[in-house]
């Protein structure tokens, strides 16, 4: 009889024990900023309940300036050679949503964007951009728009596009753009490192406002030349 009592007592703090993992699991997929369990150095997948497809627009492309992770390895780049990256397939393309592309464009496109880059520039200017689609057109989720060049007195239209997301932005709280601001003043050196991404969407801006379609899309560590050496972007 006392074994059984035992025994019993044993399951009951089994099943106790169960009950309490499942509800650290529930609350790590649901609760929180509704962000599911993350790898360590990831942004939020889900951020204020929007995904990665973002609202309306080009549900393909939002999911690229939406990705939450850290790519994998970094190639060493400038801006000319990001901007130089072939992109003659994806020109063609046009301005149309992902989904109706041609087959060599999607598969150019993909090979391309699996890629991560650290590229090392001047900061020109940076701005909080508007509420966009693949942020669900949130006034309070947007991105920060900061050109940068391969001398600190390039014009935009021979710069590079890099943007922060406010899925990066959570995990980088530092990354403040009255920051970024003043150090586009200094001209400061930087070093930019994030997902290689083509932003179909304004080609009538190159050789204006931008070098290229080809952007830093999102980016996903900020460096500053400091005192001889690299630091980490800081209030």
């Amino acid at each position: 009889m006392k074994s059984s009592k035992v025994s019993n007592r044993g399951a009951v703090v089994l099943l106790l024990l169960i009950a309490v993992v499942v509800a650290i699991v529930w609350y790590a997929n649901h609760g929180g900023n509704n962000s599911p369990v993350r790898e360590l150095g990831a942004a939020p997948e889900i951020l204020n309940g929007i995904g990665m497809e973002g609202s309306g627009g080009d549900a393909l492309l939002n999911r690229e300036k939406n990705r939450f992770t850290t790519p994998g390895s970094f190639s060493e780049a400038s801006v000319r050679d990001i901007i130089q990256i072939p992109s003659t397939v994806l020109g063609e393309a046009g301005r149309k949503k992902r989904e109706y592309w041609p087959p060599a464009a999607r598969r150019y496109v993909d090979g391309e964007e699996g890629q991560g880059f650290r590229v090392t520039g001047y900061l020109i200017r940076a701005k909080e951009s508007g509420p966009e689609s693949c942020n669900g057109y949130s006034d309070s989720l947007r991105d920060y728009h900061i050109w940068i060049g391969d001398r600190p007195d390039d014009e935009k239209a021979q710069s590079l596009i890099v943007e922060i997301t406010p899925r990066w932005k959570v995990i980088h709280p530092e990354w403040r753009l009255h920051t970024i601001e003043r150090l586009c003043d200094e001209h400061a050196r930087v070093r930019v490192s994030g997902w290689l991404m083509w932003d179909e969407e304004h080609p009538d801006e190159v050789g204006k406002s931008r070098g290229s379609q080809w952007e830093i899309h999102p980016v996903t560590s900020f460096e500053v030349f400091n005192n001889g050496e690299w630091v980490s972007l800081k209030n």
